[in-house]
């Protein structure tokens, strides 16, 4: 029995098949519209006050961005832009030199919409906003 013979064949129909490009490029005359939302960081404690009321839910804060010109009402818009340009389009990046302090003190966060026509459907909860910042830069800097 040729052990070599499958591998030979999966190697012929692999040369064969045509080329596939499984995430296109997007066209940049696309648009860019992003609805993001940012709640926390958590209230500073969890515990009740002393009149046994719960503590406040954590803020939520949410902006529109728009690329292609960069617009909206993200006071970032431009730098936010420019970061989603240079990961092509993900919201999450490699975190770089950035050290945070180990204190959890968490943050949700969405991204909803598309990026140069592209569907964006992006969640996440990071351990603090130094943690937040240094893995998305200025997309959630508002």
């Amino acid at each position: 029995m040729n052990m070599h013979a499958p591998a030979a064949l999966l190697a012929a129909l692999l040369l064969a098949a045509p080329a596939v490009d499984a995430s296109p490029a997007p066209d940049p005359g696309t648009g860019t519209a992003l609805r993001l939302t940012v709640t926390g960081p958590a209230p500073a404690t969890t515990a009740p006050s002393p009149d046994g009321a719960a503590p406040a839910a954590p803020a939520a804060r949410a902006v529109t961005l728009h690329c292609d010109p960069a617009g909206g009402d993200h006071p970032r818009a431009a730098a936010a832009c420019d970061d989603l340009d240079a990961s092509a389009g993900r919201v999450e990046r490699a975190p770089g030199d950035t050290a945070c302090v180990l204190l959890y003190d968490p943050v949700e966060v969405r991204a909803e919409g598309v990026w140069r026509g592209r569907p964006v459907s992006f969640a996440r909860t990071y351990g603090n906003t130094c943690e937040l910042h240094a893995r998305t830069g200025a997309v959630f800097a508002f």
